[in-house]
Parts: structure tokens; C-alpha cells; sequence
């Protein structure tokens, strides 16, 4: 009502030629600004925000965990002894990164490590973000590329930013989030949830992140858990976590979750694992802890797959919304993926891991984490699959020191021109 009692008193003071004209004019705008903010939707509790302990209806507490529980570390390391008996005697860790449309790197990575005979079975899969939508296929194998193939060059793809227009203002995010859950919804099928919840119960581990924000918690997921209850409820929850995992706060809608806490029935608003970590080896009370080594994990190999670049890029930003939130997008997950590459570059050294990963190289013309160009996503799956296939794919930490050169100098001018 104070849009139409402002609109109302505009057009009496412009009363004359024209007035009625004018109010016309302006008459969709406020029905726009009305209808969007009839439709706002509310949460059903909260604040006060769900206690930490609330539980997800119909499933075990054990299917997630707050990321710095000290309870982790012992669960961990008796399910990593578990994995070290199961594996062939090499444990393989995955961990995928966030980056937006920068997830056709890593997709496109693991497709050629397929055909190169050079990808191993990971016993762990982790995935934040984009990474988290990669995870599950990164986890079956092989068989499943084609699916994971389609997901970044496919139509569903390209399309998954569709602007809200006027609505946006009042709505919480600026695209909707329909495109993001139907391309989840697509891959998410009761055959991949039967086969995750196969491996799952031979042992090995899909964790995923998501961002509480009422609890300002880092929520680990394990998916392998969810998909073994199995039915459409599993399914549900592991597509909902997947797309709350790569919901960006501000560009897609949180996720909402339905929780009981003793007896009441409440909400948490679950956004981009990113918020809290680019990506995880392990969850962060092992990575921090320092009194032993996890006597399991010597030998093994972990690899990180950065959906995104680590270097200062040179390029004017335009001073326009989007380019301003995709660049800051991507200045924040180039920051985040140093922090935690340090860290896990640390963990490794000190569990005596062999350690390598990858990311998209300085001189690709990588456009950002919103370029959803079907085009550009081709492009970059393309490069990422030949770099795989020639053995190019890998560097290790040292070696990344190495061609960054000499810090003094600062960042080079851009070289552009491009590797695609």
C-alpha cells in the first residue's frame, strides 16, 4: 500500500496535460513491485534459527555433521581404516572444488582421465559447490560419463541462469532457481541413487558440503549414507543437498530444509558449500588437528580438481551488476582455493601423502564462474578432457611455486590470447 499511496499522490502534484499518461506509465512497475512482494515466501520458523541438534525427518543424524565436530575425527579414522581394508592397497581421494560454470573443467578432466586409462577408483569423493554436482559421477566411475558429459555441455546447462527481472529485488536471488533444480533433478535418478548406495555400502565415501547460515556451519553430507536408505525420500534429500551445495547466496534462492527439533517443526537455510571452503580433503577438525599422524592415510594419493583459475588476471570489470558479481565470484574462489590448497598442501606432508591437482591454467581465456555459454562451457570441457588425455592434467604444489615465478614482480599482464 505505500507504493500505491506514493504513486497516488504523484499524480495528483502532476495533475494537468499528460498526468494520467504518466500514471500509466509507471502503473506495471508498481503491479510488478506489488505481485513480487505478494509472493515473497515466508519461513515457517525462524528466527530463532533450528538448534544444531535438530533432526532430518526420517533419516539418521550420522547422513551429515557440522565440519569442526571433534566427533569427526574419531568416526573418521575408524571409517578410513574400514576403507584401507576394502581398497586394492592404494587410497585414492578425490576433492572438487566450486567455480560455477568452471565445473566443466573438472567434468571434462575426469573424461579424459577415462580415456587415458589413468583415472583411479576413489575411495573418497568430495565436492563443494559445482564439485558437488560433479561428485556423484566422479564416484560411479567411468560408466557414467556420458551423463556427466551432458550435464555441462548440455541444454540444461547453458540455460540454468534465467533472470527474475524486477522480482529480484524482493526475491532471494537474482535468478531463479528452477533451471538449477531441474538440471539437479535431470541426473539425479533412482538408478545413480541405487548405484551410490551399492558403493556406499562396500565401503567407500561421497561427502558433500553445504553452508548453514542460520548456524553459520560448515554441514559435511555424506550422500553415499542418504542414497543407502534409498526410495524417493533419499532421492529427494540427495538432489536438495546437491542443489543447496551449488546455490550461490544473492544468485540462486536458498535451499530450505525441513528439520524436527524436539517435537517443533522448523527450517534451515542451506547455501554454497563455498561460503566456507573452496574444497575439502577431509573434513577441517582433521586437516587442523596436529597431535598424530593417521597412520591410514600414509601412502595414499589425494588429488584436487580446482574448477577455477589461482592467478591474478588482469581485466577491466565493467560497471555493470553482473560483471561485478561474477568477477567478485570468481576473486573469492581464487582466494579460497589458495587458503585451502595450503592447507591440504600441509595435511598431506604431514600424513605423507602424495598430493597433485589441477586447475584451469592462467592463460585460458576463462571468462568467469557465470559464463553459462553452451559454447563456452564446450570449449573449456574440451580443453580440460586434452589435457587430461596427454597427460598434462597434474601439477604438484612445488611445481605450481615454480611457474608462478618471482612474487616481486606481481601478477603479469594478461596473456589472453588464449589457449583455446
Amino acid at each position: 500500500m505505500i507504493f500505491a499511496g506514493a504513486l497516488e499522490r504523484r499524480r495528483q502534484n502532476r495533475a494537468g496535460p499528460g498526468g494520467t499518461m504518466n500514471w500509466l506509465r509507471l502503473a506495471p512497475f508498481c503491479a510488478a513491485m506489488l505481485a513480487a512482494g505478494c509472493v515473497t515466501p515466508a519461513r515457517i520458523a525462524g528466527p530463532p534459527p533450528a538448534p544444531r541438534d535438530a533432526a532430518l525427518i526420517g533419516f539418521a543424524s550420522s547422513v551429515r555433521a557440522n565440519g569442526n565436530d571433534p566427533n569427526l575425527r574419531r568416526d573418521m579414522t575408524e571409517t578410513l581404516a574400514r576403507l584401507r581394508a576394502a581398497s586394492d592397497g592404494s587410497l585414492d581421494i578425490l576433492a572438487l572444488s566450486g567455480g560455477g560454470a568452471g565445473g566443466a573443467f573438472g567434468a571434462g578432466a575426469l573424461v579424459g582421465l577415462t580415456r587415458a586409462n589413468a583415472r583411479p577408483q576413489f575411495e573418497i569423493v568430495t565436492g563443494v559447490s559445482t564439485g558437488a554436482l560433479i561428485a556423484p559421477f566422479a564416484f560411479l566411475g567411468s560408466q557414467w560419463d556420458p551423463q556427466l558429459e551432458e550435464a555441462y555441455t548440455g541444454p540444461l546447462a547453458e540455460n540454468v541462469l534465467r533472470r527474475r527481472g524486477l522480482s529480484a529485488f524482493l526475491r532471494p536471488g537474482l535468478f531463479f532457481g528452477d533451471p538449477l533444480h531441474q538440471l539437479v533433478d535431470h541426473f539425479v535418478t533412482p538408478e545413480l541413487i541405487d548405484a551410490v548406495g551399492r558403493e556406499s555400502r562396500r565401503g567407500r565415501m561421497l561427502l558433500v558440503q553445504t553452508t548453514n547460515l542460520d548456524n553459520q556451519d560448515a554441514i559435511i553430507w555424506n550422500l553415499g549414507e542418504i542414497a543407502e536408505r534409498g526410495g524417493e525420500p533419499a532421492r529427494r534429500l540427495f538432489r536438495d543437498v546437491l542443489v543447496a551445495s551449488a546455490s550461490v547466496p544473492g544468485v540462486f534462492p536458498p535451499v530450505m530444509l525441513d528439520v524436527d527439533a524436539d517435537g517443533q517443526m522448523m527450517q534451515e537455510m542451506h547455501v554454497d558449500g563455498g561460503v566456507t571452503a573452496s574444497f575439502f580433503v577431509m573434513p577441517q577438525i582433521i586437516s587442523l588437528w596436529g597431535e598424530d599422524r593417521l597412520q591410514q592415510l600414509s601412502g595414499g594419493n589425494v588429488y584436487v580438481i580446482i574448477n577455477g583459475q589461482l592467478d591474478n588476471r588482469l581485466r577491466a570489470t565493467p560497471l555493470n551488476t553482473m560483471p561485478i558479481v561474477s568477477r567478485s565470484f570468481e576473486t573469492n574462489q581464487m582466494f579460497q582455493a589458495r587458503s585451502s590448497l595450503a592447507l591440504t598442501t600441509e595435511f598431506t606432508r604431514r600424513n605423507r601423502l602424495n598430493f597433485r591437482f589441477t586447475r584451469i591454467p592462467r592463460d585460458y581465456d576463462y571468462k568467469g564462474p557465470l559464463d553459462f555459454d553452451g559454447q563456452a562451457m564446450r570449449e573449456l570441457f574440451d580443453f580440460a578432457e586434452h589435457q587430461a588425455e596427454t597427460g598434462q592434467l597434474w601439477t604438484t604444489p612445488e611445481q605450481f611455486v615454480e611457474q608462478l615465478g618471482d612474487p616481486a614482480q606481481g601478477p603479469r599482464r594478461e596473456e589472453s590470447q588464449a589457449v583455446r
